[in-house]
């Protein structure tokens, strides 16, 4: 059994609907319509510190939280509201000023972080980090070639060791 897709007869039957609903080509588009991009997730060192430049601007623009939105509207409504911010005034305010203190704290943690995630990208640190290690593993592996030859030392002594023993 076969299944083949008529490309045609789907366009055409798209185009029949947006006839249908009267749709023309001056309304709002996909790109017109505003939307906020998911956060993606990127394992890569250097592509996760470029995606985090955007996020980071946003923490340093809004980092500081308002107690209190602007009223507007009924002015019944807003004088009624202005009172239970006067009453609330106490449980509020000290939150969101705790929430602040907080948000400036890891704001400039995070901005520390990205600089020196910046600074440590550079190619000479990272060269000499790498001669560093290649040193290192060369010692390892000098200093394990003279433990396995001082325990084969080590073995044949006790061997003698137990030779003269029994004799």
């Amino acid at each position: 059994m076969e299944n083949k897709i008529n490309i045609e007869e789907i366009m055409a039957q798209i185009k029949r609907e947006i006839e249908e609903k009267g749709l023309t080509a001056d309304m709002l588009s996909f790109e017109d319509v505003p939307y906020k991009k998911p956060v993606q997730i990127e394992t890569d060192g250097a592509a996760s510190l470029l995606a985090a430049d955007e996020s980071l601007a946003y923490v340093n623009a809004h980092h500081f939280v308002q107690p209190y939105k602007p009223l507007s509207g009924n002015p019944i409504k807003v004088f009624f509201k202005k009172v239970i911010r006067k009453l609330m005034k106490f449980y509020v305010e000290p939150v969101v000023f705790e929430q602040n203190s907080f948000n400036a704290s890891v704001t400039n943690v995070l901005n520390v972080m990205k600089n020196n995630a910046e600074s440590c990208q550079d190619d000479d640190m990272t060269d000499g980090l790498l001669s560093r290690l290649e040193t290192l593993e060369l010692s390892q592996k000098e200093l394990r070639g003279r433990i396995d030859s001082l325990e084969r030392e080590n073995a044949v002594l006790r061997e003698e060791l137990g030779k003269q023993e029994m004799s």
